[in-house]
């Protein structure tokens, strides 16, 4: 069938020595032999990567595998950003307090597996590495031999000194009003110091915890008293889409949810079939609780850890009954860094009358979408084969920066999450 070796070599054209891989410092993995990257904080795998400048040993955790019998010796480090994700005018040793980069000590291999490979944690802060300031951060891996970068990702350090109150409320555009999600707050930025509100604090706001859709960096719309006021018409208004697809393949022993068979391929490696998946466009809607896009890696093998936690290839289908003439599909989710990549681009089976895919995953829980794209300008449809309704439940984030005018980089003063459920009942 397939071999790992074909599939992952989709995602070669990136390591091309002496580019700017990452220009935007995006979350990115440039080594295809890396999978089932995690950054969340510690016990909560669910969770966004903020925390509090203060924030005690371990709190926040990045764990991946490295795919193959081969240890790998890697190194880590982290660069303080702006607002927009650009390199900040801070030196290391200004915003570190510790060694600038740190050997990964914690790697374990996996054993009883078909797919074989080596479990990597990093747990910062840590005695050796710790942050100083507050802001937007990006986390990078890359080999200790000759400093080759194979993974980078964001994470938000706060200090929690404002106070942010939102709310979810009717889009003024009558016709997203029963399809999008408009979001109205107020930041209090009571005993401090703020001369230029219009020029020195920006908000960004996230759906879901991503970044491929965040909306800013936005000036406050009014400033009163000790209140910034963000309330833009059709501004923050994100597509509420629906609740994201799902499968459980915690275990490889028997048929989970959603999934339609499970067999040992010619190449030894397991091959799970999901049941085939339909257009939700027009469809009615109907909640349910999900992992707002996210996944879990579980292995619900009785007296088996995670080191026995297996990959094996999942095989996604969508009916169609002809193959779209300017579009593509792709598979999207966490699971993909919310990136419309090579190797999760799907191809139309004239047979079928439906669209494949694959992707090799490690056991657990997954969410998950079909992203249709234009071919000719790779936007992204906005009804696509999932559609959107205002009762979908999303989680939104509003990040909220701070320059004094002088200074030399963004204070993040607030990070603040709530949920469109409440909003909904």
């Amino acid at each position: 069938m397939r071999s790992l070796f074909v599939f992952l070599s989709c995602f070669l054209p990136i390591l091309i020595f002496g580019q700017n891989l990452n220009p935007r410092n995006e979350n990115r993995i440039l080594d295809p032999n890396i999978a089932s990257v995690k950054l969340s904080l510690n016990g909560s795998t669910l969770s966004l990567p903020f925390l509090q400048v203060n924030a005690p040993s371990g709190a926040l955790v990045l764990e991946f595998d490295h795919l193959g019998d081969e240890t790998q010796e890697y190194q880590y480090s982290f660069l303080h950003c702006d607002s927009n994700w650009q390199p900040s005018d801070l030196q290391d040793n200004e915003y570190i307090n510790g060694y600038t980069d740190d050997r990964i000590q914690d790697f374990y291999s996996s054993f009883n597996t078909r797919a074989s490979y080596t479990h990597y944690i990093v747990r910062l802060p840590n005695a050796n590495m710790r942050w100083t300031k507050s802001g937007n951060y990006l986390l990078r891996v890359f080999l200790e031999d000759d400093k080759t970068q194979i993974l980078e990702r964001r994470f938000c350090v706060v200090e929690p000194s404002w106070r942010v109150d939102a709310e979810f409320v009717r889009p003024a555009q009558v016709g997203k009003q029963e399809t999008h999600h408009e979001i109205d707050f107020k930041i209090n930025y009571k005993d401090s110091r703020v001369n230029n509100p219009a020029t020195e604090v920006k908000s960004v706001i996230l759906q879901n915890g991503r970044w491929d859709n965040a909306i800013g960096p936005l000036p406050p719309f009014v400033a009163r008293n000790n209140e910034l006021v963000y309330d833009y018409q059709d501004k923050i208004v994100f597509p509420a889409g629906r609740e994201f697809r799902y499968f459980d393949i915690s275990t490889f022993n028997n048929l989970s949810d959603r999934v339609r068979s499970i067999l040992v391929n010619k190449n030894d490696e397991y091959e799970l079939t999901l049941e085939t998946d339909r257009s939700r466009a027009t469809s009615a809607v109907a909640y349910r609780s999900d992992l707002n896009g996210q996944f879990s890696i579980e292995n619900q093998n009785p007296n088996q850890s995670l080191l026995q936690a297996d990959y094996g290839w999942v095989l996604f289908s969508i009916l169609q009954n002809a193959p779209l003439e300017n579009e593509d599909i792709y598979l999207f989710g966490e699971f993909t860094d919310w990136q419309l990549k090579p190797a999760f681009k799907m191809t139309y089976n004239e047979e079928a009358h439906a669209y494949w895919g694959e992707a090799f995953l490690k056991q657990g829980f997954y969410n998950y979408m079909y992203q249709v794209v234009n071919k000719a300008t790779s936007v992204p449809d906005g009804e696509g084969l999932e559609g959107n309704d205002y009762q979908a439940s999303n989680q939104y984030s509003v990040l909220v920066y701070f320059r004094l005018y002088g200074t030399r980089y963004d204070r993040l003063m607030a990070a603040a999450s709530f949920s469109s459920i409440d909003w909904n009942k």
